[in-house]
């Protein structure tokens, strides 16, 4: 972990740019000399020309020009195609490696410190802010590279050809990117606008397709339409008016690169009716002069990437930089069983000067179901986090022992977590159990289904395991997605099970069944359960009860919790 955040620790445009330093310096070159053979193969043209029209060269003679002249064409063109699939191949890879990066970056940062930002936010990141960068490093690093490289090159051929053509040109080239600039900072505003517009649409978008149940109950299902849709336009006509710019932008620009061609053509004109310069020359510069400002065109035409690039880059930087808090959990498999699971003096707080916990002492062993209770806000949920490992302790430890009384650092790779609402993905029964372990086959989820009690029902369904369950087991009643979670859960063979209100809105029966299923798994593993009432606390040997920051526990505590 220590060595991916060191290697991507300059999470910056300019940084990212020297990731994929290679790949644009060979886009550059590939254009470079792309350019070169451009300036060949205006000069060869220019000098067919001169010689059918002025010289009174047959045709025949000048077919070797004519076939250098198709060679310094196709070989521009591959080579500007060349270029243009570098460029576009390194943004790609760099897209790809740091989607990658940041996702295991949240996963480091963990839920709690994604508590302030909504998912539609994360998504629009990792998928419309990531994807923005792309023609940033495909099309406008490239270009901006091409504006110097080329226009250079014109100038120093007029200049060989025609002092007064070099000084128009020199004259007129710097006024558009000045231009540009004028420009850019009005562009940059709407655009950072766009990208907050963007980012509120995607959470409210998905915010009212999670909560569509919900609004449909309470008749507000349009209300949250209209206003999404509203909030569609307000992007709409945002979008409308960057292009507005752009397209402005575009106007002005080619209206100085006519005045500017048309001024060089004038004076030429001039200049051949006197007499003062010959054809080829001055045919040379004109073709030259439009290709002049191409490179500045195209560098116009990619500028609005650069503005979008850096809207998007402010979302990326914020999850970039939000702190590491989840322990990396290494995967290494537990010879020992484990025997307890000690807190000792641990604190923890999410704000300064705000704890949460403070100096709480408590064990969990194995074979006991352990039952945490308390009000709410009281610390219920920061104490499993701890056990989780998704929030680190400001103080104390958290240490487990295994049957010899030895200490082992990476035994949070071995717990179980059922929480209130289990996640069920729209597929089959065997799908769901096979989340937590691919390899598993039939016989494997028999035997855990039947440890969760949920092998009776699963049998009963229309096809068994290969039955449906639809998105967030709609088909299945409460206690069935309960029993089904914790089927799951098994299949990993934890040491430690935590369970957060695995009996809540339940009715009696099922209550009872969920309970004594809980209450078997704990016979070789330590289980912690967070619950206020129900049959679970008739199965507990153990409660602990949270109550302003402290863990009390005791054979009184039973009575209270019950």
């Amino acid at each position: 972990m220590k060595v991916m955040m060191q290697s991507s620790s300059n999470k910056t445009l300019v940084g990212f740019t020297r990731r994929i330093s290679l790949w644009l310096g060979v886009s550059v070159l590939l254009g470079g000399v792309a350019a070169v053979l451009l300036v060949l193969q205006l000069t060869v043209f220019a000098q067919i020309v001169a010689d059918l029209a002025f010289r009174h060269h047959a045709l025949e003679a000048e077919v070797p020009a004519l076939g250098w002249l198709v060679i310094l064409l196709v070989g521009r063109a591959l080579l500007q195609w060349g270029a243009d699939i570098v460029a576009a191949q390194g943004s790609l890879r760099l897209i790809s490696k740091l989607r990658n990066e940041l996702l295991q970056h949240l996963f480091h940062v963990g839920p709690v410190g994604m508590a302030n930002y909504t998912t539609g936010e994360t998504v629009t990141v990792l998928d419309a802010g990531l994807e923005g960068l792309e023609p940033y490093f495909a099309q406008y690093i490239p270009r901006a590279a091409m504006m110097v490289v080329l226009p250079f090159m014109i100038l120093a051929t007029v200049l060989h050809l025609d002092g007064w053509s070099f000084l128009i040109l020199a004259c007129t080239g710097p006024l558009i990117p000045v231009f540009m600039a004028l420009v850019g900072y009005r562009a940059q505003a709407i655009m950072d606008r766009q990208w907050t517009q963007l980012l509120l649409l995607g959470s409210s978008f998905l915010d009212a397709l999670q909560g569509m149940t919900s609004l449909r109950l309470f008749g507000r299902a349009k209300d949250a339409v209209a206003a999404v849709a509203g909030m569609a336009d307000e992007y709409r006509c945002t979008t409308m008016s960057v292009m507005k710019v752009a397209f402005l932008t575009s106007a002005v620009l080619e209206f100085f690169a006519s005045l500017s061609i048309a001024l060089v053509a004038v004076v030429f004109g001039a200049r051949l009716l006197e007499g003062k310069a010959d054809f080829q020359s001055a045919f040379l510069v004109l073709l030259l002069a439009p290709e002049y400002f191409m490179p500045l065109r195209a560098f116009s035409a990619s500028y609005h990437a650069r503005q979008n690039a850096t809207a998007a880059m402010a979302g990326i930087s914020k999850l970039f930089a939000l702190p590491a808090g989840v322990v990396d959990h290494t995967q290494q498999p537990m010879i020992e069983p484990l025997l307890s699971v000690n807190c000792e003096n641990i604190s923890a707080k999410y704000e300064e000067n705000r704890p949460v916990l403070s100096r709480v002492n408590c064990t969990f062993n194995r074979g006991t179901v352990s039952l945490i209770t308390g009000e709410s806000g009281a610390g219920k949920t920061t104490l499993v986090r701890l056990l989780l490992g998704l929030l680190s302790p400001v103080a104390g430890r958290i240490v487990a022992k295994d049957v010899h009384g030895q200490i082992h650092t990476h035994w949070q790779s071995c717990i179980g977590w059922v929480p209130q609402r289990p996640c069920l993905i729209h597929g089959t029964v065997a799908e769901n159990l096979r989340l937590a372990n691919p390899q598993a086959d039939v016989e494997c989820l028999r035997n855990v289904a039947r440890q969760a009690d949920a092998l009776s029902f699963i049998e009963a369904l229309p096809q068994g395991f290969d039955t449906p369950i639809g998105e967030r087991g709609v088909c299945l009643s409460g206690g069935q997605v309960q029993r089904l979670a914790l089927a799951r859960v098994l299949l990993r063979d934890p040491q430690v099970l935590i369970l957060d209100e695995p009996t809540a809105h339940l009715d009696p029966e099922t209550e009872q069944r969920v309970a004594a299923a809980i209450a078997r798994v704990a016979l070789d593993r330590i289980v912690i359960v967070i619950a206020h009432r129900g049959a679970i606390i008739n199965h507990a040997r153990q409660v602990l009860r949270v109550h302003k920051g402290q863990v009390f526990s005791g054979p009184h505590m039973l009575e209270h919790a019950a």
